[in-house]
């Protein structure tokens, strides 16, 4: 399988894709043809959605990013490399957060609980639910899309499976499998009804269900607070 490719993350939120605008003769600039992408990563995006993968278009996409069905194919070569670089786009944006929480400076607990409260808040974002009911529906009928979003998982939980082997390796927690303890965490917060509904939930509900996961893994990590300065002093 080969290596999803490298595309820039989203500023986050979700955005309808708009009719792009003709652009002036010649050669592309590197700002141009990044425009170019994320314009027809948007359309794409859109028309997936509308329409499931199956059923979409090429033309509609081309015609909703303001291009021709050639510069779509020049792009991307295949709709289902299109639908792959939707997927990986997605996961590069959610990566970036994952590393943005955890802040070397401050403790463990402090760590864990602003990353789970960040990736709850993530996960009701209605064009995330959209995004994952998208993915999940075509996996379905598409094993090496399923199979490949399971590796920009693990890409993405790169971040958050260093930062358990460090702390597991500090004595302050207990795992034997950083990769598969940084799963779990992803399953506790993708894995609730509301989610998989879309059903709408308040910030205080959210904010409620974060703490409780928080618990639930503080415990079965048996995070001990204190490990890292009492080995510190033992060296000593």
């Amino acid at each position: 399988m080969s290596k999803p490719k490298t595309v820039l993350a989203p500023d986050g939120g979700s955005r309808p894709a708009t009719p792009g605008k003709p652009r002036a003769a010649g050669r592309p600039t590197h700002d141009d043809a990044l425009q170019l992408r994320e314009r027809l990563l948007d359309a794409a995006k859109t028309v997936y959605m509308m329409e499931g993968f199956g059923s979409a278009k090429v033309d509609k996409i081309a015609a909703l990013a303001g291009v021709s069905k050639t510069t779509v194919y020049r792009q991307f070569g295949t709709k289902e490399e299109l639908f792959r670089a939707i997927v990986w786009r997605g996961m590069a944006d959610l990566r970036g957060k994952i590393a943005q929480h955890l802040d070397p400076d401050r403790d463990f607990s402090t760590n864990l609980a602003a990353l789970i409260d960040a990736l709850v808040e993530y996960m009701a974002i209605p064009d995330s639910v959209h995004t994952s009911r998208m993915v999940i529906g075509e996996a379905i009928r598409f094993p090496d899309i399923a199979k490949q979003f399971l590796q920009f998982v693990e890409t993405m939980l790169e971040p958050l499976k260093d930062f358990l082997d460090a702390a597991a390796a500090n004595g302050l927690i207990d795992i034997d499998d950083p990769a598969n303890a940084a799963r779990d965490l992803l399953t506790l917060i993708t894995g609730a009804p509301e989610v998989h509904l879309a059903v709408r939930t308040s910030r205080k509900e959210r904010k409620l269900r974060s703490e409780r996961i928080h618990r639930l893994l503080m415990t079965a990590w048996k995070y001990r607070a204190t490990a890292v300065k009492i080995r510190s002093k033992s060296m000593i």
